[in-house]
């Protein structure tokens, strides 16, 4: 009797273990799900603010649109001011200066905290998979160095830099009397030469200026716009090779696994379910939660990064900058407009007829007002590009849409952005020729004999 007692008590602390156990056990699979769906969700936002970030700050024009205004304008203006008045001018100083690296640093958090996923868990799955090659394995080292090289290129190639001396190495283009007149750069007080912009973040004057990218934090003009491209290129192609290599491993994992066909148990309830697409995807999740956290991030980034590649390609095809694009879209909605009102105007009357009262009507020889020079980013200007005058309220006829002086064809285009004119043997022996003029110039006001 008493070994039996001792069986039942030994029987009873089993089967207590055995129910703590499957507690345990259904409480961790309970937190796994949780934690899928906060993950998911997490996910989901962040597919849609990319998109919503990308309209409202690069495709919405914000003169006509609430949303775009609101994003590029009204809002970051309106943090800057409340930041201004809690912080006070020297703290926010201060932290603009740490805030130009934040961006750097977010990208090299993001990109070494996916890469180093990928050789801790990645090359382990591929090393088992039978659904992609093992040489992978190494062909992904060849992607990072790329990746890193692209990136270490771009932030560290100057775009130019326009001064009194250097002028005649990048002075190559003619103004156009739209874009670009001949006027002083108030800043540094030389001549603007056609095309070039002062910098206030890098704090140069930028020839053929494009952008202030915050990514690499510095300024992409002629002489880096190259690397730029390339830098866009490699990550596109990295993030599409990253994505696809891991869809690879989990694809081989359910068809190795027949996951389709399988069934799962609800670890809740107990009740059998059977396979669905949304049950597998979950699945994998618990499996390998950092393999497909990085599925997703770069699936999100391959659309992103590839449709602005496509965008910087378009505008390099038609032989203009970010900067340019931004200020002919703004010519085309002040043509556009001004046609209109000419048009109304002629319909009631209010522009006299030449036929009629022999008075000549008014042609527009040019864009009145002036295109500013406001900051342009990554996702366009931080501000109005065209300041109309006051005599933009003359009702005149607009004349014809002007055009891109610039463009010589795709060819001619894309030749002059990887082989940049300022590497050119004729602009080097230019600036040689203007180099060697001012060093007599300066001989000759310190009283210096002229060599010959």
């Amino acid at each position: 009797s008493n070994n039996h007692g001792v069986n039942c008590i030994d029987r009873s602390i089993r089967c207590c273990s055995y129910l703590n156990l499957l507690s345990l056990l259904l409480s961790i699979n309970c937190l796994h799900q949780k934690i899928m769906i906060i993950i998911t969700t997490a996910a989901i936002a962040f597919t849609l603010f990319s998109l919503f970030f990308i309209y409202a700050c690069a495709i919405a024009d914000p003169d006509t649109s609430n949303v775009g205004r609101f994003c590029t304008k009204e809002l970051p203006s309106f943090l800057y001011q409340q930041l201004e008045k809690k912080l006070g001018k020297k703290v926010l100083s201060h932290l603009n200066t740490l805030m130009d690296r934040a961006f750097q640093l977010v990208y090299l958090t993001v990109v070494l905290g996916s890469w180093s996923i990928m050789f801790c868990y990645g090359y382990e799955e591929i090393e088992k998979s039978n659904y992609i090659s093992t040489y992978h394995q190494y062909s992904g080292y060849v992607v990072f160095l790329m990746c890193m090289s692209s990136f270490h290129y771009a932030c560290n190639t100057p775009p130019g830099s326009v001064t009194a001396r250097s002028m005649s190495l990048f002075d190559h283009y003619d103004y156009d009397d739209v874009l670009y007149k001949k006027q002083t750069c108030p800043t540094l007080k030389i001549r603007k030469i056609a095309r070039s912009k002062y910098d206030r973040f890098t704090r140069r004057h930028v020839p053929r200026f494009d952008h202030f990218c915050g990514w690499i934090n510095q300024a992409v003009g002629e002489q880096n716009y190259r690397w730029f491209l390339l830098f866009l290129t490699v990550h596109v192609v990295m993030c599409f090779y990253g994505s696809w290599a891991v869809f690879r491993v989990l694809y081989g994992e359910v068809m190795e696994k027949d996951l389709l066909n399988a069934s799962f148990f609800n670890a809740i309830t107990g009740a059998e379910v059977q396979a669905d697409s949304w049950i597998v995807f979950h699945y994998l999740f618990l499996r390998h939660t950092q393999l497909c956290s990085v599925f997703i991030l770069m699936s999100v980034m391959t659309v992103v990064l590839c449709l602005f590649l496509c965008f910087h390609l378009y505008i390099t095809s038609k032989n203009m900058t970010t900067n340019e694009f931004f200020k002919w879209k703004s010519v085309r909605r002040w043509h556009k407009k001004e046609k209109q009102k000419y048009e109304q105007s002629l319909q009631y009357r209010e522009v006299a007829d030449k036929k009629t009262n022999n008075i000549e009507s008014k042609t527009s020889t040019g864009v009145p007002g002036e295109l500013s020079d406001v900051d342009v980013g990554c996702t366009g200007p931080r501000g109005e590009l065209l300041q109309h005058s006051a005599s933009d309220s003359e009702v005149m006829d607009p004349g014809q849409l002007p055009t891109n002086i610039y463009d010589k064809g795709i060819i001619a285009n894309f030749k002059e952005v990887l082989y940049p004119y300022s590497f050119r043997e004729e602009a080097i022996q230019r600036y040689m020729i203007s180099v060697s003029n001012q060093r007599e110039s300066t001989k000759e006001r310190e009283g210096k004999p002229k060599t010959i």
